[in-house]
């Protein structure tokens, strides 16, 4: 939404000289044609100001559902750090640990019953580091919140 809002603002001077070149054409009488350019400017002037505050005013929705999210107790919102590290550890065990066990398991079954049994599927090992490093990377930044004492980032808001 907010892409839409930019892209009215910077379009605006390029409508109005559209407009303004009708009027040129068009109104013969150059007091009309003061008015008419002062009544468009105007116009114009009113969609920039009503834009800016669609803007200003998703803007402050949005912070007050950062807010609430922030001081929920939701485990789906307020700890999707978390909920990433789970998925990120689940997904290294996959892969490193029950993957490799799973096909070796499943090509021993396959010896003995004498049957091709495929190979257990594998994630993407990059996609698995890039979220652990982004995990590793807000971890360490969480930290030295927390040893800096920033109000928040203690367990209840607490600042040491």
């Amino acid at each position: 939404m907010a892409a839409g809002i930019i892209g009215a603002i910077t379009a605006a001077p390029e409508l109005l000289k559209g407009i303004t070149d009708l009027v040129e054409r068009f109104v013969p009488d150059p007091a009309q044609k003061a008015q008419a350019a002062l009544d468009l400017q105007k116009l114009v002037t009113d969609r920039e100001v009503a834009a800016i505050q669609a803007a200003a005013d998703v803007a402050k929705a949005q912070i007050g559902v950062n807010t609430a999210e922030a001081q929920g107790n939701d485990r789906f919102s307020a700890r999707w750090r978390p909920a990433c590290g789970w998925v990120c550890v689940a997904g290294l065990a996959y892969q490193f640990v029950v993957g490799p066990i799973l096909t070796w398991a499943t090509g021993i079954l396959g010896v003995m019953i004498g049957a091709a049994i495929p190979a257990a599927p594998t994630l993407p090992g990059e996609a698995l580091m890039t979220l652990l490093f982004g995990m590793l990377g807000l971890g360490a930044q969480r930290t030295i919140e927390r040893t800096q004492g920033v109000p928040g980032a203690m367990p209840g808001g607490v600042k040491q």
